[in-house]
């Protein structure tokens, strides 16, 4: 099952003297943040903040919270992840976000074989690296057509060079 709610960044530290934080933006297409009028402070929903208003980059965004209004208040936001509501990404039918692929069986795209299960994706410059759980540890798998064959919400589909399981 789906989570409703999605982490989608990371309160770093506050901005200036009337409220404001910086947020490090985690999930999906950073630009589409920017139309978000609700972040939470839990992954249940029960703690809302409403945004009143945000600019910034694809991956810093500076935001400002109703009610919050003094560098006091913003500075008790300092360290916490926030989470946004599923329903408020608009995520087209045939998108899968990664949080929905963690934990999924990696299996190979001819076969069907079980490697592991995917235990987290990694950013780089290059491409993302599906980090893979075996029974022998970590394996790393780049994000690049040659590897990664198909995505679904059941299982994530790869296609191994020789020797990179054993």
């Amino acid at each position: 099952m789906k989570k409703r709610f999605i982490e989608q960044g990371f309160i770093r530290m506050t901005h200036g003297v009337r409220g404001e934080v910086k947020l490090q933006l985690w999930c999906g297409e950073q630009s589409s943040f920017y139309k978000i009028k609700k972040l939470y402070l839990d992954d249940n929903g029960q703690k809302c903040l409403d945004i009143a208003s945000s600019h910034g980059s694809a991956s810093m965004a500076i935001v400002r919270f109703e009610g919050i209004d003094t560098v006091e208040a913003a500075a008790a936001l300092k360290g916490k992840t926030v989470y946004v509501d599923r329903a408020d990404l608009n995520i087209p039918d045939d998108r899968i976000l990664v949080c929905d692929l963690i934990g999924l069986p990696v299996l190979d795209a001819d076969d069907g074989h079980e490697y592991g299960t995917l235990e987290s994706v990694e950013q780089f410059p290059a491409s993302d690296i599906y980090m893979v759980k075996t029974d022998k540890g970590i394996v790393q798998v780049p994000d690049v057509p040659q590897f990664i064959k198909k995505l679904t919400d059941t299982a994530v589909y790869i296609k191994p060079i020789e020797g990179m399981f054993e």
